[in-house]
């Protein structure tokens, strides 16, 4: 496994506690990278109803995440 890809702060914090990592010295926000020594801890808005329903989450950023996820994994320009 290369890369965590947390989905919401929770899930982005609950991350770094099972790692035994402060959370202060790695911030959630939409897009984040965070070196977790080899790998790496990618964050996105969860894509709650919430989040897309006002604009906070849209499709091109939530998109745009997902690519970075796969260009981090070695998987960019792979099909399946």
């Amino acid at each position: 496994m290369r890369v965590y890809l947390a989905l919401g702060k929770i899930a982005h914090d609950a991350l770094l506690a099972y790692h035994g990592l402060r959370k202060a010295a790695y911030p959630f926000a939409h897009g984040s990278e965070h070196d977790l020594g080899g790998r790496v801890l990618l964050s996105s808005y969860h894509v709650s109803r919430q989040n897309t329903n006002t604009g906070k989450l849209t499709a091109p950023m939530f998109d745009a995440v997902l690519e970075r996820a796969k260009a981090l994994a070695g998987l960019s320009g792979k099909k399946g």
